[in-house]
């Protein structure tokens, strides 16, 4: 399977959140039967994200800011991404990186 625009996010989040945890998952084949998945296996992504730069942001705020620096030469490439946005001081979603 193509990772190119997987890769692409992994370098994004490494150069935007250092010293944060993630995990990108690419969800397409539970959507390939849909009859919008016409550009291919890398239509959907779940991000779950933990970083200090979240800190004082709300969720609104969180998404807002991954959606930008993602940019859209990638959101235009894609049909959905999923994101689990959270601070080092909230432990939700710290399970789900170690999937």
């Amino acid at each position: 399977m193509n990772k190119k625009i997987q890769i692409l996010i992994e370098k994004k989040i490494k150069k935007n959140f250092l010293n944060s945890k993630f995990s990108i998952k690419n969800t397409s084949s539970k959507h390939k039967t849909h009859k919008q998945n016409i550009l291919g296996n890398e239509t959907h992504f779940l991000i779950i994200l933990e970083t200090i730069k979240f800190t004082q942001l709300s969720k609104l705020e969180r998404q807002r800011l991954l959606l930008k620096i993602l940019g859209k030469d990638i959101i235009d490439k894609v049909h959905s991404i999923s994101m689990k946005l959270s601070s080092p001081n909230e432990k939700k979603y710290l399970i789900n990186l170690k999937e």
